[in-house]
Protein backbone atom coordinates (compact mmCIF):
# COMPACT_ATOMS: atom_id res chain seq x y z
CA UNK A 1 0.00 0.00 0.00
CA UNK A 2 2.61 2.29 0.61
CA UNK A 3 3.73 2.42 -3.11
CA UNK A 4 0.10 2.86 -4.03
CA UNK A 5 0.05 6.12 -1.78
CA UNK A 6 3.19 7.44 -3.19
CA UNK A 7 1.93 7.02 -6.61
CA UNK A 8 -1.92 8.55 -5.74
CA UNK A 9 0.22 11.37 -4.29
CA UNK A 10 2.57 11.66 -7.61
CA UNK A 11 -0.45 12.10 -9.56
CA UNK A 12 -2.72 14.05 -7.40
CA UNK A 13 -3.95 16.98 -9.98
CA UNK A 14 -3.50 14.89 -13.07
CA UNK A 15 -6.19 13.02 -15.14
CA UNK A 16 -5.48 9.89 -12.87
CA UNK A 17 -7.68 8.35 -9.87
CA UNK A 18 -6.30 5.48 -7.61
CA UNK A 19 -9.63 3.57 -6.12
CA UNK A 20 -8.99 0.32 -3.92
CA UNK A 21 -11.59 -2.18 -3.58
CA UNK A 22 -11.69 -4.42 -0.58
CA UNK A 23 -13.57 -7.35 -0.68
CA UNK A 24 -15.28 -9.26 2.24
CA UNK A 25 -14.47 -6.72 4.99
CA UNK A 26 -16.44 -4.95 7.46
CA UNK A 27 -16.47 -1.51 7.11
CA UNK A 28 -14.64 -0.46 10.31
CA UNK A 29 -12.30 -2.46 9.44
CA UNK A 30 -11.59 -1.40 6.41
CA UNK A 31 -11.36 2.48 7.48
CA UNK A 32 -9.28 1.95 10.69
CA UNK A 33 -6.36 0.15 8.36
CA UNK A 34 -6.82 3.43 5.95
CA UNK A 35 -6.35 5.86 8.79
CA UNK A 36 -3.57 3.59 10.52
CA UNK A 37 -1.95 3.58 7.53
CA UNK A 38 -2.12 7.23 6.56
CA UNK A 39 -3.91 6.40 2.93
CA UNK A 40 -5.29 8.87 1.39
CA UNK A 41 -7.00 7.22 -1.82
CA UNK A 42 -10.72 5.95 -2.00
CA UNK A 43 -11.18 2.18 -0.48
CA UNK A 44 -14.56 1.04 -1.67
CA UNK A 45 -16.47 -2.08 -0.27
CA UNK A 46 -16.92 -4.97 -2.22
CA UNK A 47 -18.83 -6.71 1.10
CA UNK A 48 -20.46 -9.85 -1.10
CA UNK A 49 -17.60 -10.26 -3.42
CA UNK A 50 -19.99 -8.99 -6.74
CA UNK A 51 -17.82 -6.87 -7.88
CA UNK A 52 -14.84 -9.26 -8.05
CA UNK A 53 -16.60 -11.67 -9.91
CA UNK A 54 -17.77 -9.30 -12.47
CA UNK A 55 -14.31 -8.71 -13.60
CA UNK A 56 -13.26 -12.01 -12.92
CA UNK A 57 -10.53 -11.52 -10.33
CA UNK A 58 -9.52 -14.87 -9.28
CA UNK A 59 -6.29 -13.70 -7.25
CA UNK A 60 -5.66 -10.32 -5.01
CA UNK A 61 -4.25 -8.33 -5.39
CA UNK A 62 -5.68 -6.91 -9.21
CA UNK A 63 -5.15 -3.73 -10.52
CA UNK A 64 -6.67 -2.53 -13.47
CA UNK A 65 -6.12 0.59 -15.37
CA UNK A 66 -9.08 2.03 -17.06
CA UNK A 67 -9.45 5.15 -19.48
CA UNK A 68 -11.83 8.13 -18.89
CA UNK A 69 -13.93 6.48 -21.27
CA UNK A 70 -14.36 2.98 -18.77
CA UNK A 71 -12.03 0.89 -21.27
CA UNK A 72 -9.96 -1.56 -19.29
CA UNK A 73 -6.49 -1.00 -20.73
CA UNK A 74 -4.76 -2.67 -18.58
CA UNK A 75 -4.47 -5.75 -15.53
CA UNK A 76 -1.71 -6.40 -13.13
CA UNK A 77 -1.46 -9.24 -11.04
CA UNK A 78 0.23 -9.55 -7.19
CA UNK A 79 2.17 -6.95 -5.63
CA UNK A 80 4.34 -4.79 -7.57
CA UNK A 81 6.87 -1.29 -6.46
CA UNK A 82 3.67 1.46 -8.20
CA UNK A 83 5.97 4.43 -7.50
CA UNK A 84 9.15 2.87 -9.54
CA UNK A 85 9.94 5.86 -12.35
CA UNK A 86 8.69 2.60 -14.85
CA UNK A 87 5.19 2.60 -13.81
CA UNK A 88 5.08 6.52 -13.43
CA UNK A 89 6.08 6.90 -16.73
CA UNK A 90 3.53 3.92 -18.36
CA UNK A 91 0.94 5.65 -16.33
CA UNK A 92 2.06 9.62 -17.81
CA UNK A 93 1.98 8.42 -21.25
CA UNK A 94 -1.46 6.62 -20.96
CA UNK A 95 -3.28 10.06 -19.32
CA UNK A 96 -1.28 11.85 -21.85
CA UNK A 97 -2.33 9.97 -25.04
CA UNK A 98 -6.01 11.20 -24.30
Amino acid sequence: MPSLESLHQHFNGKPFILLAIDVGEKKEIVQKFVRSRGLSFKFLLDKDGYVSARYGIRSHPTKFLIDTEGNLIGRALGYNKWDKDNMKSLIRLLISSK
